[in-house]
């Protein structure tokens, strides 16, 4: 425990008891944990004296209410029949995230997954079978989620504006490097972005934000960034972080089967639906902004190949999915 507080970890093991009823045992460091590290200050598998493994996450104060908002969209959405949603566990006092000191605590099970193998699972129909099965059951658990849980809109076209600001002013190489992508997203898709209509997402769907279980999905974790968004989002998301693996992974069995399968439930709104592979291009930026913020250089310049591709072959990538 001392990566959470040093010399108070007995301290702390009592307040976990008082909180959670967990009668700690030992720290289970021996145990890869799925999902990015980053959107913790830092977090531990812990595992009881009946064996059961809990994941525990601290976050720091400022961080409270984004996850509040989302744990209370997570146990709405686990009510409603959505059990791969993996909740956090409210304590012994109904908090989702009770305070020790000056941080807070997050406290769900801990799953195993037998992870997947990239890119190889581009060829996999049984796990587009399961994203295509998530995102179903979450459009239907997610009905007048907005009307329990405040989310803000998110506007891709906004945060892209945003960026270009803020690269004119600091990195004006960068900034000249991708403004003919921008260019060709003002040809259409920033005016009619407005009109797109709305629902409920998880805001960062992709194979590694999955505890999985072979193909199958077992839980889906990491939805830091859920909240209302165009209809389109999580499967646009999907679709990019597939073809950055691969760009041929854009017209390969877990992608085309993938679309294919959504379109028969009637997921995406006919104007979402046209403006698909454009919305593709507009998130890829979100991942732009990541490079940017960590001077990955490698992979900044796979991005400005991957945006390269997109644009060149948008009307290709339309009549393949039967845009």
């Amino acid at each position: 425990m001392q990566e959470f507080f040093e010399d108070k970890s007995e301290e702390f093991i009592q307040w976990l008891n008082r909180q959670w009823n967990i009668e700690f045992a030992c720290v289970r460091r021996d145990i890869d944990i799925q999902g990015s590290p980053e959107r913790t200050l830092s977090r531990v598998v812990l595992q009881d004296k009946e064996g059961t493994l809990f994941l525990l996450e601290k976050f720091s104060k400022n961080k409270f209410q984004v996850r509040q908002n989302v744990a209370k969209a997570i146990e709405y959405l686990n009510d409603n029949g959505l059990k791969l949603a993996l909740f956090c566990q409210r304590s012994n006092y109904g908090e989702f995230l009770p305070f020790f000191k000056e941080s807070c605590f997050q406290l769900s099970l801990f799953l195993d997954s037998t992870g997947i193998k990239r890119p190889d699972y581009l060829s996999s129909s049984k796990m587009r079978k399961s994203f295509a099965l998530f995102l179903m059951d979450l459009s239907r658990a997610s009905v007048n989620i907005e009307s329990k849980v405040s989310f803000e809109f998110f506007s891709i076209k906004k945060y892209i504006y945003k960026l270009f600001n803020e690269m004119k002013i600091y990195d004006h190489l960068v900034y000249n490097k991708y403004l003919l992508f921008l260019t060709f997203l003002e040809k259409e898709f920033m005016k009619v972005h407005d009109k797109l209509p709305i629902c409920f997402c998880h805001g960062d769907l992709h194979p590694l934000n999955v505890i999985w279980n072979h193909d199958q999905i077992k839980a889906v974790i990491d939805w830091e960034f859920a909240g209302m968004k165009p209809d389109i989002y999580d499967a646009a998301n999907l679709v990019g972080c597939a073809g950055i693996e691969n760009p041929d992974g854009l017209a390969m069995p877990m992608v085309t089967t993938f679309l294919k399968e959504i379109l028969q439930e009637n997921l995406f709104s006919e104007m979402g639906w046209r403006f698909f592979p454009e919305y593709i291009l507009a998130l890829r930026f979100a991942w732009l902004s990541e490079w940017l913020r960590k001077k990955d250089k490698q992979m900044l310049e796979m991005e400005e190949a991957y945006m390269g591709i997109l644009v060149d072959n948008m009307d290709i990538l339309k009549q393949e999915w039967r845009i």
